[in-house]
C-alpha cells in the first residue's frame, strides 16, 4: 500500500531496520544516555535552537496534555485558540488541570485572524498562557506561528503550540518564534514509528514550572522529570528501539532540504487540484504538509477512499462534521516521492472517472509536467 494519507506516514527500510536493533539496557548503560541525549539534540538542531528538547514515550497527543498538566495550576486562565478540530481540545486538558479555559474560535477555512486576536487581547489579556495548533491537518491549514507568538509576547503570555504535523515539514525557528513549548510527534514529517512525543521547552517555561505554587499532579506527565530528573538518567525505562529508529529518521530528514521538498510538493498539489476544477478547503494559509479537498457534490469521501484502496493507495477523509465532505492528501515525510505521487494522481484520475466526475484536466498529466520543471 502506498501511504499518501495525513499520517502516520511511510517509514523507510533503514528506519524499520533500526527499530529491530537491541544493543543494551538503557537503564544501566551510561553510554546509552549519551546517545539518547544526542538524538534529542537533533530536534533542537532541526528547530535552529539550543533550547532543551526531549522525548516522552507515547503518541503525540500525550505531549499536548502533558504541557498543560505541567504548566497550569488551579484557577489559571488559559486562552485556547481554535480554527480546526484539534485546537479546541486543549480546553479539556486545561479543565483536567483545574484551570479556566477561554475558547477563542476562528473560521475553519482560514488561518488564525491576527487582527481578531489582537482586538480580543486589547479587551482581555489576563492569561497565564495561550495554546494553538500550528498545522491543522483536518483542514489543511498552517497558521502563521511567528505572527501569533508576536502578539502574545506583547502581553507576556506564554505560548504552547501543537506542531505535530508541521515539525520537519514547515519552517520553524524556535528562538525567533518566542515559543515556550513546542510539541511534536514521531509519525508525521519525521517518518519514524508511532510512539514518541517530542517536546522543546524554553527557559521561561522551565522557570514557570519550577515556581509553581502547587505540585504537578502527575509523574508521567511532569515535564520537569524529563529534563531535570534526580538520581537516574531517565524517569522511566526508555524504549531504545524507538530511539534508534528516530535517530535514523532524523538523519534522513536533516540530510535533505526537507522544508523546500514539502513546499514544492504542496504547491504542485494545490495548483493541479484547482486546475482540475476541484476546490481546496483552505482559503488562506494552506499547509505544506497536507492538502484538504472538498468532495464533489453527492459523493462521500469513503466512496473515493475505498476505490483508492483497491488501487493500493491510502489517502485520508475529513474529520468531525467534515468527515465525508473532504479527502486529504499527505505530502509529508517519506510519503514524498515522484513515484508515489504519480501513482496517486493517476489513481485519482481513474477513480473520479469511475465516479462519473469529469475533471478539467488530468491530475497525472499536470503533475508530470510540473514535477519535471522543478527537477
Amino acid at each position: 500500500m502506498k501511504i499518501l494519507c495525513a499520517g502516520p506516514t511511510s517509514i523507510s527500510p533503514e528506519v524499520l531496520n533500526a527499530l529491530s536493533v537491541s544493543k543494551t539496557n538503557p537503564d544501566l548503560d551510561p553510554n546509552y544516555q549519551i546517545f539518547h541525549r544526542s538524538v534529542e539534540k537533533k530536534i533542537s538542531q532541526l528547530l535552529n535552537t539550543q533550547a532543551t528538547s526531549f522525548f516522552m514515550l507515547g503518541e503525540g497527543i500525550m505531549g499536548l496534555e502533558a504541557s498543560i498538566i505541567s504548566l497550569v495550576e488551579p484557577n489559571d486562565r488559559v486562552l485556547v485558540l481554535s480554527n480546526g478540530f484539534f485546537g479546541a481540545g486543549f480546553a479539556d486538558y486545561v479543565k483536567f488541570a483545574g484551570g479556566e479555559p477561554t475558547l477563542l474560535e476562528f473560521d475553519f477555512r482560514n488561518g488564525i485572524d491576527i487582527g481578531k486576536l489582537e482586538s480580543f487581547l486589547e479587551q482581555d489579556s489576563n492569561f497565564k498562557l495561550a495554546t494553538f495548533v500550528h498545522c491543522e491537518t483536518p483542514s489543511g491549514i498552517t497558521n502563521d506561528l511567528n505572527a501569533i507568538t508576536d502578539v502574545f509576547k506583547k502581553y507576556n503570555i506564554m505560548t504552547v503550540a501543537d506542531c505535530v504535523s508541521s515539525l520537519g515539514g514547515e519552517e520553524i525557528d524556535f528562538d525567533k518564534s518566542g515559543l515556550d513549548i513546542l510539541l511534536g510527534g514521531s509519525q508525521k514529517c519525521i517518518s519514524a514509528p508511532v510512539g514518541i512525543t517530542i517536546v522543546t521547552i524554553s527557559e521561561k517555561a522551565k522557570t514557570a514550572i519550577a515556581n509553581r505554587k502547587t505540585p504537578v499532579n502527575s509523574y508521567y506527565m511532569n515535564f520537569k522529570n524529563y529534563y531535570d530528573f534526580q538520581g537516574a538518567p531517565f524517569c522511566y525505562t526508555m524504549n531504545e528501539n524507538l530511539i534508534y529508529a528516530m535517530d535514523v529518521a532524523l538523519d534522513q530528514l536533516l540530510s535533505r532540504n526537507s522544508i523546500e521538498l514539502h513546499r514544492t510538493y504542496a504547491e504542485i498539489t494545490r495548483e493541479i487540484i484547482e486546475a482540475s476544477g476541484l476546490e481546496l478547503y483552505a482559503k488562506t494559509c494552506p499547509s505544506n504538509t497536507v492538502t484538504a479537498v472538498l468532495m464533489p457534490e453527492g459523493i462521500e469521501a469513503e466512496t473515493l477512499l475505498e476505490l483508492m484502496r483497491k488501487k493500493n493507495i491510502a489517502i485520508s477523509k475529513g474529520v468531525g462534521y467534515m468527515r465525508e465532505k473532504l479527502f486529504r492528501i499527505g505530502h509529508m515525510g517519506q510519503n514524498i516521492s515522484e513515484d508515489n505521487f504519480k501513482s496517486l494522481f493517476k489513481s485519482l484520475d481513474e477513480c473520479f472517472a469511475e465516479l462519473g466526475i469529469k475533471l478539467n484536466a488530468s491530475l497525472y498529466d499536470m503533475f508530470c509536467e510540473k514535477i519535471s520543471s522543478v527537477k
